[in-house]
């Protein structure tokens, strides 16, 4: 890691730089024994799907959240103070989310890395609100949720810059009309109403669209309806004009194999949500493989800086040796959120309150560099720069894995193949 070059940052300055060795020497050196008598021991919460809907984010959530606090107790080795992780699976359901934080808010839990989803993080809120607690999540996206002066902290950008991203995607294509179809969460809500507002800013139509329960478990209905809308948009443009948007998480296998029964469908292009890039459960189902591979279905990501891939790289392949499978960006994310949390920590009395954490807690994201790049947080406690990249599935060796096909670039406006 590495800080700004910012006389504010004073002697402080000299922690987070020294933090880059951290990164150096992970996973070659043990980690040292500090603990004593004047020792405190931080507990760090984590609330992700290890076994529900997303669980494939969740499992690299989790190892990234491990590997982070093992790099920090080493960093932090003498300095009177240990971290441990206390990891619960919320099944990405918000009821059990918020069960998850009450616990770990008794057992005297001051921060909590997660929830995944805006619908968890919404379910909770009121109760952070209510309580001095401090909640980090590495892939919430809402635009609802971004309010100025909670304690609730996110380390990617609002939807607003996704569907930005997604439009000019769709809009470099070709395509001038979109159909939406997403899942009834806050998130996915989010992005699509972001997607639509990016897309007409361009001049392009957007339809009505179709949205689907985030319960369901058919989706002949949504597939029907879909048809209708795609159909109606085919009498007025050529199939290379015309693009379904999909917003959803791991169900979106089960909406593909349905779709696949209607060739109107397969004759146009798809595009997905962050909810869905990189996701493992989508290639273990030849079906939806097959009809992601016809429709082209590149899905947007919160990017990683090609350029760095120095700095990320050997904590991406840290965190697939331990969780099985890659890490995206968002559970990179996890990893500098509980660097930063420790930099706070650090920064901190033992008898720091929730508020105080807080304000550290903003203060040292504003200087760190990480794994995801900058993590400086803007009024609402959002992140403030967010690239995003595009991935697609495609054959890879003997089978299918998702592959960076497309990037843009926030701040100037740039897509690039």
């Amino acid at each position: 890691m590495k800080t700004k070059n910012d006389s504010r940052v004073g002697p402080a300055r000299r922690v987070w730089t020294i933090a880059a060795a951290v990164l150096a020497m992970a996973g070659s050196v043990a980690c040292e024994d500090s603990t004593g008598s004047d020792t405190r021991e931080v507990t760090i919460g984590g609330i992700f799907s290890l076994t529900g809907n997303w669980a494939s984010l969740g499992v690299t959530s989790k190892a990234a959240m491990e590997l982070a606090v093992e790099d920090a107790n080493r960093f932090a080795a003498g300095r009177g103070i240990t971290f441990r992780a206390d990891v619960r699976d919320t099944k990405l359901d918000p009821a059990t989310a918020l069960s998850a934080v009450q616990s770990l808010k008794a057992a005297g839990v001051q921060l909590v890395i997660g929830p995944q989803s805006s619908a968890e993080l919404a379910a909770i809120k009121p109760y952070v609100d209510a309580n001095p607690l401090i909640v980090v999540s590495q892939s919430s996206t809402a635009g609802s949720l971004a309010v100025p002066g909670d304690h609730i902290y996110r380390f990617t950008a609002a939807d607003s810059l996704e569907g930005i991203a997604s439009a000019a995607l769709m809009w470099g294509d070709g395509v001038r009309s979109v159909i939406p179809v997403w899942r009834a969460d806050a998130g996915n809500q989010g992005l699509h109403t972001a997607t639509r507002r990016g897309f007409t800013a361009r001049g392009g139509t957007v339809s009505s669209g179709v949205e689907y329960a985030a319960n369901a478990t058919s989706y002949a209905a949504t597939i029907t309806a879909l048809g209708t809308q795609v159909r109606a948009a085919l009498a007025t443009r050529p199939a290379s004009e015309v693009g379904v948007y999909l917003a959803g998480f791991d169900e979106v296998a089960d909406v593909f194999v349905a779709a696949a029964g209607d060739p109107v469908l397969a004759s146009v292009r798809w595009y997905g949500a962050d909810g869905i890039a990189q996701s493992g459960a989508l290639l273990t189902r030849p079906a939806a493989v097959a009809f992601a591979q016809q429709v082209g279905f590149p899905s947007a990501l919160f990017g990683l800086d090609l350029a760095a891939s120095g700095t990320w790289q050997p904590v991406a392949t840290r965190i697939q040796q331990r969780a099985g499978s890659a890490p995206d960006a968002f559970a990179l994310a996890v990893y500098d959120a509980v660097w930063v949390a420790a930099l706070a920590y650090l920064a901190s009395p033992a008898d720091v309150s929730a508020d105080s954490l807080a304000s550290r807690f903003v203060q040292a994201a504003g200087t760190y560099h990480g794994t995801t790049g900058w993590a400086t947080l803007n009024a609402a406690g959002d992140r403030q720069y967010a690239d995003f990249d595009f991935w697609a599935i495609r054959p890879s060796g003997t089978g299918h894995a998702w592959k960076r096909v497309a990037g843009y670039e926030t701040r100037s406006g740039t897509l690039s193949r």
